[in-house]
């Protein structure tokens, strides 16, 4: 059998891998890896029903070759498994109390509130330095944020709560990230540092917008 003009025998079977089994092994999320195939960054061979899979040894020197993959794409990853962990503990959890203060309509504007802030951390924990530009943007989606929640009766306190919610779940991601465990103890701190810096700011920003408007 060939995979994208490789020969498949069953002597080979076991250096093929499929989506799961490679990004498993590269230390990132499925989605991480199927978005660097869309881009040609990793060899990849497409099976006749549409199916990605890779061979082990194109792999082994993929990552021999880019060996600092991972601190580079540090925010994408994170980002992809923040977005999952996220989406399980609101889908699996009990709901939180201050979510059901919003309307079907509000919680999709939530949601994109949510997106804006985590493209905007995701370039934060990339970029080699701080960037303020970025920190003012948390700032402003912090003060949107806040405006619904009084518009829908929430306090300050509910709206603290529910942005240490995100802050609690997105900050366990980058702990348990496999990634996070093959980075030397002074990058671990520079993630977690940006991260808190981020929620930091979208706190404050939350309780200052209530202080000027009570």
């Amino acid at each position: 059998m060939k995979i994208g003009g490789v020969l498949m025998s069953t002597v080979d079977h076991p250096q093929w891998l499929s989506l799961t089994q490679a990004a498993r092994l590269l230390g990132v999320h499925p989605t991480t890896l199927r978005r660097w195939c869309d881009r040609g960054e990793v060899p990849v061979h497409v099976t006749p029903g549409g199916h990605r899979r890779f061979l082990r040894a194109e792999l082994d020197g993929f990552t021999r070759q880019q060996p600092a993959l991972v601190p580079d794409r540090t925010g994408q990853v994170w980002g992809d498994y923040a977005l999952v962990e996220t989406r399980e503990r609101l889908e699996l959890g009990p709901e939180p109390h201050w979510l059901a203060a919003f309307s079907p309509q509000e919680r999709e504007e939530e949601r994109e509130l949510g997106r804006r802030l985590m493209a905007l951390m995701m370039q934060h924990l990339s970029a080699p330095d701080d960037d303020q530009a970025l920190l003012i943007e948390a700032k402003s989606i912090a003060v949107r944020y806040a405006q619904t929640c009084m518009q829908v009766g929430l306090t300050a306190s509910e709206g603290l709560e529910a942005t240490t919610f995100f802050r609690d779940a997105l900050t366990e991601v980058a702990l348990q990230m496999p990634q996070v465990a093959s980075l030397d103890s002074g990058a671990r701190l520079r993630l977690l540092r940006k991260i808190n810096q981020v929620f930091n700011v979208v706190q404050l920003g939350v309780v200052e917008y209530f202080d000027h408007h009570h």
